[in-house]
């Protein structure tokens, strides 16, 4: 007897046939961005499967970044990934913007706070140093995508702005990444807090990419730690590798 997730000794399993099908809908843009899915019943019974292999099928197109969830509303078809280049200094927001993404930026949170012992190691500051700490929501197309927050040396912020001709800007508006001579990064899955989940609209612990990164000056010394949580189906991180022979 054939297993329901194979057909009549068809090589690819039903699911798969399943997820091929809503793929090409997806990227043909015959279901645009937000779009709900299907539901398990509803694949079902159009393909004359179980819910258990709907579900699946489901599953993998969301795993494939194709779809994200709602808590309790369903799924729905993902905005394209958001690229971030992490082996460029440049400023992603003005790349987004020429490349015709419609990236928004929300600051949640900016404040000035003493440097706990974490921070004041990881910047290379004594304890108590006064840091500004922005927390910024960006959005795509109007969808959460990721969480950024930015500890700042609070004594060079007027230095580092006036140097880069962004004194104009509110400070809160200010991303300071940007000004690095270098960055080391570090990426990593990890699950999400409840605030943070809240504010990407998806459910507490489910697992996230965080990228933290050290930005120094041309002389080496840190001034800027910044931590970003992703929506996992909307990352896409790329970089430049110089291979030495």
């Amino acid at each position: 007897m054939l297993r329901e997730d194979k057909i009549h000794g068809a090589s690819a399993p039903r699911f798969r046939q399943i997820v091929d099908h809503l793929r090409n809908e997806i990227i043909g843009g015959r279901l645009p961005e937000h779009t709900a899915l299907p539901s398990e019943r509803a694949v079902a019974d159009q393909h004359g499967v179980s819910r258990m292999t709907a579900r699946r099928a489901l599953e993998a197109v969301e795993a494939e970044g194709l779809a994200y969830s709602a808590e309790r509303k369903g799924r729905f078809v993902s905005p394209p990934r958001l690229n971030y280049p992490v082996s460029s200094m440049a400023n992603f927001l003005t790349d987004a913007e020429e490349n015709g993404v419609d990236l928004e930026v929300e600051v949640i949170a900016a404040s000035e706070r003493p440097a706990d012992a974490a921070l004041a190691g990881i910047l290379s500051v004594p304890e108590g140093e006064p840091l500004s700490e922005v927390t910024r929501l960006f959005l795509n197309g109007g969808h959460a995508t990721f969480l950024e927050t930015e500890y700042v040396i609070a004594r060079r912020s007027d230095e580092l702005l006036k140097a880069h001709d962004a004194a104009s800007k509110p400070l809160a508006e200010q991303r300071f990444s940007p000004f690095g001579h270098d960055a080391d990064i570090v990426i990593r899955m990890r699950p999400l807090s409840a605030e943070e989940a809240e504010l990407l609209g998806l459910s507490p612990n489910q697992a996230g990419i965080e990228a933290e990164q050290l930005v120094r000056d041309e002389a080496g010394h840190a001034f800027c730690f910044s931590r970003q949580i992703w929506r996992g189906e909307l990352a896409q991180f790329s970089a430049r590798a110089i291979v030495n022979r």
